[in-house]
């Protein structure tokens, strides 16, 4: 059975995109893996497709039932070499008329949203995946309902921020509460020696109830997206993510170190 995580938040700047590709890129270190771009608003896939000859559909088309997952998809190792034979992506239209169209069909509600989503088969090239990462929106309502409705689990980015935190508490009561997935909250930019920053997850412990995991400021990661540094040994994410590989694969990794030793030196 195909694993799907959904990574969301509720602003741009919150890290998640980050977050979803370097979880993406670990998990296809174990088995075959789809990073599915979502996010409509503002997708960067597609600033690192050496040819737009690669690309045959988009994220856009395959979500409305308007092009087949098999023939949306890029295999990484087309691009980066063979290192990412177990990891593929489904990159997200750019174009303003593109974003415009997604945002319409959102506030629609439309149901071809779901239905696709619900009849996915999570089917590559003749083989069921092993995980699929979905980094979903936050300017859509509908389109993270949708996913939240198929995903096993659900990861919520959020920066230390009683506004932030106050969507959250919305999502758990009117949107999460009604799925079987599992919620894990992630804290971002995290300072733990700042006492606000220390306020703040006492009261998000005692509001939630559920256990965050903490990251603290990465600089690494702070200024853009770059594959290199996403697919590098150095990116510290992933330090952080180690737990939630743990239950999605239901292996034991007692340290990055093993993570490191299963990865490809690519840059």
């Amino acid at each position: 059975m195909t694993g799907v995580i959904s990574v969301q938040h509720s602003r741009n700047g919150s890290g998640a995109t980050a977050i979803a590709l370097t979880l993406a890129y670990r998990l296809s270190l174990i088995g075959r893996t789809l990073y599915v771009e979502g996010d409509f608003l503002n997708p960067i896939i597609d600033q690192f497709i050496p040819s737009r000859e690669l690309i045959h559909r988009w994220a856009n088309d395959w979500i409305i039932g308007e092009a087949l997952l098999n023939e949306s998809c890029i295999r990484l190792e087309k691009m980066l070499g063979s290192g990412f034979k177990n990891f593929y992506v489904l990159p997200a239209n750019a174009s303003e008329d593109a974003r415009i169209r997604m945002g319409n069909l959102d506030a629609k509600r439309d149901d071809r949203i779901l239905k696709t989503l619900e009849k996915e088969n999570w089917i590559i090239e003749g083989r069921p995946l092993d995980y699929v990462v979905i980094d979903t929106p936050s300017w859509m309502h509908y389109v993270p309902i949708a996913v939240s409705y198929v995903s096993n689990y659900v990861i919520y980015v959020l920066k230390p921020s009683m506004y932030e935190l106050s969507i959250f508490e919305d999502k758990l009561e009117r949107i999460y509460s009604n799925f079987i997935s599992i919620i894990r909250p992630f804290i971002n930019m995290y300072n733990p020696e700042s006492e606000p920053d220390k306020r703040f997850e006492k009261i998000f412990r005692e509001r939630v109830g559920i256990e965050p995991v903490k990251i603290p400021y990465v600089r690494e990661m702070s200024s853009g997206i770059s594959l290199e540094r996403i697919f590098s040994k150095d990116n510290k994410l992933q330090d952080y993510l180690i737990e939630i590989v743990n239950e999605v694969t239901g292996r034991t990794i007692a340290s990055n170190k093993h993570l490191y030793d299963e990865s490809i030196t690519l840059f």
